[in-house]
């Protein structure tokens, strides 16, 4: 038996790949209940593929929930970068959710010792119907209708990619 937000992401679903909802309603469920239960979800993943790895270079993978590491939203850390799970809010201070992005980027320390000038990398995420299944797309079709396993990969991915970016910076 389905729980109530999986029959509304299902019911959404069917309706979308039947023409009955469009992509811009499809992404204002990012922003209800139902999106925060999914981002959850895409950390979650996120978290645990980044547990399995372990470590990079020796270097292990770190998770800030954003509430008791000293993070303002929840972050994994592969020293001296991470990938920041944010809301995308309508004012900079706590203005109305319009949906999510993963930014990768230096990791704030108390010194700032070590920060180097490499560009943020920002995914904005939003969602789409794959065969019936509500899935991930980054920057509109930077990537397309990724499951959030398959995106937590494609994460932990990047993060590995950017701190090597990170490493030849001088």
């Amino acid at each position: 038996m389905a729980n109530l937000n999986d029959f509304l992401m299902q019911r959404d679903q069917m309706r979308q790949s039947e023409g009955l909802v469009s992509e811009a309603q499809l992404n204002a469920a990012l922003v209800g209940t139902r999106g925060v239960s999914m981002i959850r979800e895409l950390m979650r993943a996120t978290h645990t593929t980044a547990a399995h790895v372990g470590m990079i270079d020796n270097i292990p993978f770190e998770w800030d929930d954003g509430e008791s590491g000293g993070s303002s939203s929840p972050l994994l850390k592969l020293q001296p970068v991470g990938a920041q799970f944010k809301p995308v809010t309508s004012a900079p201070l706590g203005g109305s959710l319009r949906g999510y992005r993963v930014v990768f980027g230096w990791v704030t320390t108390v010194s700032d010792m070590g920060k180097k000038d490499l560009p943020d990398c920002v995914w904005n995420l939003t969602l789409s119907s794959n065969a019936g299944i509500l899935a991930w797309n980054v920057n509109r079709n930077e990537i397309i209708g990724a499951t959030s396993i398959e995106l937590a990969e494609q994460v932990v991915k990047r993060l590995i990619e950017y701190r090597d970016e990170y490493g030849k910076t001088n």
